[in-house]
C-alpha cells in the first residue's frame, strides 16, 4: 500500500493554461505556478511545458521528487482514464492518442494518472468542497462548455467506456439551437457561455435593448457582468440558462436518486442570477420522492477545483491500485 499521508503533484491542463502544484493529504496546496497552454506548439512541447512547471512547484514548494507519492493530472477529454491516453482533444490540436499519463510519469520517475477535468473536479468538491460526505453527487461546470462528473454510491463512476457525466449534451429542448455536437435542444447549447452571449447577440438583432448592444463579439463573462449590472436582456439570457440546467438536473436526479448537486465554472459565478431560476425549476419539476432533500449548491474551491480534482483522482487511483 503507498504512502497516502505524503503529497501528490497535480497538474490541471487546459486548453490556454496549465496549472501545477503539490497538494498534502488535507487539500493544502503549496508551490502554486501556471504557464500558458501554447497547444498550437503540439504535444512534444506542451508535455516539455508541464514537466518543467511540475519542477517548478516542486522547487517553490521545497519538496523534492522523491518526496511525492504520484502526479495526477486533469485535462479535457476525450480521454482514456485508465489508460491515460487523451484521444483527441477540441482545444488541445494535434492531440491525438497522447498517453499523456505515461510521458508524465516517465519524466519525473513516479506513477501518474489522467483524469477528466469534470470528473476531477466533481471528486475535489466531494473530498475538500461543499459535497463533503454526498453518496450521490453530480458535479456540473457551466463555463465555455457544460460538463459533469457523477460520484454514485461514494465512487467517482467512468461508465462503460469512461464517458459518464456528459451532462451537457442532455437534450432538455426538442427544437432548441443547434449544439457544436450536431444535436438540438442540448444543455450546452443554451447555458455555455459563448452560447448565452449568442442567444444575447441574435436577441438585440431581432430589436430587444441592452448594454452589450455596442460589443460585437461579447463573451459568456460580459453577459453575467451586464446582468450584474442591471440588464434585463443579460439577466435572461442567465434565466434561460438556468432553467435549462435545472431540467437536467431533475433527469438526473430522477434517474440515479442524487442527494446532493454542485455547480460551479465561470457561469456559475452569476450567483443567483442563475441559481434563482435552477432552483425554482428543480422545485416546481422534481419527483419529490426521488430525491427528497436534495441539495444545490454553487462551488466553493473556485479555480483551484482543478488541481485539487487532480490530486483526488490520483490519491482515488492509489487507494484502488488501479
Amino acid at each position: 500500500m503507498p504512502d497516502l499521508s505524503r503529497p501528490v503533484g497535480a497538474i490541471d491542463l487546459g486548453g490556454t493554461s496549465v496549472r501545477a502544484a503539490v497538494v498534502d493529504v488535507n487539500g493544502g496546496i503549496a508551490g502554486f505556478v501556471a504557464g500558458a497552454t501554447e497547444a498550437s506548439q503540439g504535444p512534444d512541447a506542451v508535455i516539455d511545458r508541464i514537466v518543467g512547471l511540475l519542477h517548478d512547484s516542486l522547487a517553490r514548494a521545497s519538496v523534492r521528487t522523491s518526496d511525492l507519492a504520484a502526479v495526477g493530472i486533469g485535462a479535457p477529454g476525450p480521454l482514456d482514464w485508465a489508460t491515460g491516453v487523451i484521444h483527441e482533444a477540441p482545444n488541445l490540436p494535434g492531440w491525438k492518442e497522447v498517453p499523456l499519463a505515461a510521458r508524465i510519469g516517465d519524466a519525473v520517475g513516479l506513477p501518474a494518472f489522467l483524469e477528466n477535468d469534470a470528473n476531477a473536479a466533481a471528486l475535489a468538491e466531494r473530498q475538500y468542497g461543499v459535497g463533503r460526505g454526498a453518496l450521490n453527487m453530480l458535479y456540473i461546470t457551466v463555463s465555455t462548455g457544460v460538463g459533469g462528473g457523477l460520484i454514485l454510491d461514494g465512487e467517482l463512476w467512468h461508465g462503460a467506456y469512461g464517458s459518464a457525466g456528459e451532462f451537457g449534451h442532455m437534450t432538455v429542448d426538442f427544437d432548441g439551437p443547434l449544439c457544436d455536437c450536431g444535436n438540438r435542444g442540448c444543455i450546452e447549447a443554451i447555458a455555455a457561455g459563448p452560447d448565452i452571449a449568442a442567444w444575447v447577440v441574435d436577441q438585440i438583432a431581432a430589436g430587444r435593448s441592452s448594454s452589450l448592444s455596442g460589443q460585437t463579439d461579447p463573451s459568456g463573462r460580459d453577459v453575467v457582468e451586464a446582468a450584474q449590472q442591471g440588464d434585463a436582456l443579460a439577466a435572461s439570457a442567465l434565466e434561460r440558462a438556468g432553467c435549462a440546467v435545472g431540467f437536467g438536473v431533475i433527469n438526473v436526479a430522477h434517474l440515479v436518486n442524487l442527494d446532493t448537486v454542485v455547480i460551479g465554472g465561470g457561469i456559475a459565478n452569476a450567483g443567483d442570477l442563475l441559481f434563482d431560476p435552477l432552483r425554482a425549476t428543480v422545485r416546481e419539476h422534481l419527483l419529490e420522492s426521488t430525491a427528497p432533500n436534495l441539495r444545490l449548491e454553487p462551488w466553493s474551491l473556485g479555480e483551484d477545483v482543478g488541481l485539487l480534482g487532480a490530486a483526488a483522482a490520483a490519491r482515488s487511483r492509489l487507494v484502488s491500485g488501479s
